[in-house]
């Protein structure tokens, strides 16, 4: 619109055509639009209006009364014609019909021969009679009547904060917002619904803040209660929360996502991203394992994960440019050569390596059990299911088992006497507790004991691959020691089995033994008879050492020949490897430049036995060890090879993490939230160390298109 000077003295000749007749643009100020609705030029009584068409005979033109009796039209002296004030500035949608707008809004009215029908017409229209509506609020907030916008809002700021802050506080602590009857008024006095958490904690805030709870007494309309303002500051709450991680992630420029299936309560698929980087915040340097977002997905097909993972990124705002590796179980839909979700990633980023979880290595390279030596005075009361997941927990599992097994063995000789169908079931699991089974134990305990530490090294965030190689060599050492040892180590095994047997009423024996059996071991000396002990040695234990030592070679070796060409980077010699580093270097080209980084390689040796020689100190056992005490600007190739390593995903322990908050989130009262609710709790109690203000929230709400007609 045009700016139409505005005083105390009569209206300036400003034609009101030269105005914009659509909208009021954002870019004129409120002193024109009060002119054009206030003071327009109105022709004096005088004025000798034209007649359009000189060849009528009946010559019309305007007549000067009709001002009087339609106090909403204005003439425009360059049109010949008249507009509707009150449209011209505030209609922009709502014709006959839902049609465009016309004459008396959008363009001027001319036809004097049937006017007064037409104005009438106009006067009955909805879209005028909300224009004029419009207008008068308008005009009561210049002429002081109410209270200006910017004072509008800032109260509803204040009465938002108090509302963000609960929904912040629910969402920390895990706390449904939702009840029964959470609409309408609050009601303050004694009420027999459930209003739900959210609403509960707005009353009990508002005992001590009066002008919260004269908010929520007051008629209202908006109190910002309902579900979807709800949605929409949790939503609000995990943009800022993601964004906080991605541009941290951006930051570092080397990143690997790490992904995992689970089933909620819901029945529907849910596929949890996760990310490992390296952050650098002035001297302190740390690997990071963060949850970025639940995706639902229909399809388990490799295609179809590959895709749900590469858009969960790009909607998180990745760069996956940055993309240097992939952490996934050893499914075939994930992990399969052709058609499996690694594949279909490394096509599109080649440089994304994939790396299988080592945990799960270990936990495929064991048994479904983990067992320790227990002794009777029992710690624990009850015994432990065991967990699909978490590998720890089935040590304690089987651990409380063994320090259980008296009561156990007892409370199944008590069901076995009840008169139903628990008896048989705890008959054949009497039966079942033979000598087979009691030596399997002992020595299953004392094999998966070694696994224990490497067990729980691998569930740390911080561990990389050079250090997951190092502790498995060390469990391997130790196995192999085992075995050379087999004849004294059964030794102990078999006197734990023994005691066991006691407490069952049972002896070890060995089974019955015949020249051909097919079925079982059939192990005969040259005088066909073997002890127990030497039966179940040669049978039970030798066969698992072996087994189990030549499974963790075989499925620890993939990380063994993923980590051959960093091997030179933690080396102060000449090392013979040198073939594998430079194919290492040429893989990641051009990120780092061939002929400098083996320049920066002979420098970087040197620097290591510096460190040896004059520190006293050892070499970098770990990725992160190396990487700070190596400088970017010295070393940047060098840095970049160990920011890549240490990006590596070692295991899917952080994924499975996340699944523990979607169970204690997405339960069975609350299993028909949305995807951007569940993820946006789920931040806020993944990080609620995090700090997340108000103001941030209120911020990223201002930026939201609204629709809210600021005029009303």
């Amino acid at each position: 619109m045009p700016t139409y000077p505005y005083s105390s003295s009569e209206p300036v000749n400003t034609d009101i055509s030269q105005s914009s007749t659509s909208s009021t643009s954002s870019k004129n100020t409120a002193i024109s639009e009060q002119n054009i609705l206030v003071k327009p030029w109105i022709p004096p009584s005088t004025y000798a209006f034209p007649i359009l068409d000189q060849n009528k005979k009946r010559k019309l033109k305007f007549q000067h009364q009709w001002f009087n009796s339609y106090n909403w039209l204005v003439y425009s002296e360059l049109k010949n014609g008249v507009f509707c004030k009150f449209c011209l500035v505030f209609a922009t949608t709502g014709g006959v019909g839902q049609q465009k707008l016309g004459a008396l809004t959008n363009k001027a009215f001319t036809n004097w021969k049937n006017a007064k029908e037409k104005f009438n017409e106009h006067a009955s229209f909805d879209y005028h009679n909300m224009s004029v509506t419009k207008a008068e609020g308008f005009l009561s907030i210049y002429s002081n009547k109410t209270p200006s916008i910017i004072t509008a809002l800032d109260n509803d700021r204040d009465k938002l904060i108090p509302i963000i802050e609960c929904i912040l506080l629910c969402g920390y602590q895990e706390i449904p917002l939702r009840g029964s009857f959470d609409f309408g008024p609050i009601n303050f006095k004694n009420s027999t619904h459930n209003e739900g958490n959210f609403r509960a904690i707005l009353k009990y805030k508002a005992k001590d803040c009066e002008f919260l709870k004269s908010h929520l007494e007051s008629d209202t309309r908006s109190k910002y209660l309902s579900p979807q303002i709800q949605n929409e500051i949790i939503t609000i709450c995990g943009d800022i929360l993601i964004k906080k991680l991605v541009d941290k992630v951006n930051e570092s420029k080397c990143f690997s996502v790490m992904a995992d299936e689970t089933t909620d309560v819901s029945v529907s698929e849910q596929l949890t991203i996760c990310v490992r980087y390296l952050s650098v915040t002035g001297s302190n340097i740390e690997i990071n394992e963060d949850f970025l977002k639940f995706y639902e997905i229909s399809s388990l097909t490799g295609k179809d994960l590959a895709s749900s993972i590469l858009n969960g990124l790009n909607s998180c705002g990745l760069d996956c440019d940055f993309l240097y590796g992939q952490g996934y179980d050893g499914a075939a839909n994930m992990a399969g050569q052709f058609k499996g979700a690694q594949t279909i990633i490394r096509s599109k980023h080649p440089k994304a390596l994939y790396v299988h979880c080592a945990a799960h290595s270990l936990n495929l390279a064991v048994s479904s059990a983990f067992i320790n030596n227990g002794d009777w005075e029992p710690k624990v009361k009850t015994l432990k299911r065991l967990c699909m997941t978490r590998w720890v927990q089935r040590y304690d599992a089987i651990n409380d088992f063994i320090e259980l097994f008296p009561c156990v063995t007892t409370a199944l000789s008590n069901i076995s006497e009840w008169n139903d169908s628990s008896s048989t079931d705890a008959n054949i699991m009497l039966k079942a507790i033979d000598s087979e089974f009691l030596v399997s134990l002992q020595v299953i305990k004392v094999l998966f004991s070694v696994a224990l530490p490497l067990c729980k090294q691998l569930q740390r965030k911080n561990i990389d691959l050079k250090e997951m190689v190092n502790l498995a060599s060390t469990s391997m050492t130790v196995l192999e020691n085992l075995r050379k040892n087999v004849e004294n180590e059964f030794k102990k095994m078999f006197k734990e089995a023994q005691r066991m047997a006691e407490i069952v009423g049972i002896e070890i024996s060995t089974k019955r033994i015949i020249n051909r059996q097919k079925n079982r071991s059939n192990y005969l000396s040259s005088n066909n008879s073997l002890s127990p002990e030497d039966y179940f040695r040669v049978s039970i234990c030798i066969p698992f050492i072996e087994s189990f030592i030549s499974q963790i070679n075989e499925r620890f070796l993939v990380h063994q020949n993923i980590f051959k060409g960093f091997q030179c980077l933690f080396d102060d010699t000449n090392s013979k490897d040198i073939k594998d580093f430079e194919s290492l270097v040429s893989f990641y080209i051009p990120e780092v430049d061939t002929v400098t980084t083996n320049c920066e390689l002979q420098i970087w040796k040197q620097k290591l036995k510096g460190l040896v020689t004059n520190k006293n100190e050892m070499l970098p056992s770990n990725a992160l060890d190396a990487i700070r005490c190596c400088d970017p600007i010295i070393f940047p190739n060098i840095f970049m090879l160990l920011n890549i390593l240490c990006c590596l995903p070692v295991s899917t322990s952080t994924p499975e993490r996340s699944f523990s908050s979607l169970k204690r989130i997405k339960t069975y009262l609350r299993n028909s939230m949305k995807e951007d609710r569940l993820n946006g709790l789920v931040l806020l109690s993944y990080y609620r160390n995090v700090v997340i203000t108000p103001d941030e929230v209120l911020n990223e709400m201002a930026k939201k298109p609204r629709k809210i007609d600021l005029v009303l």
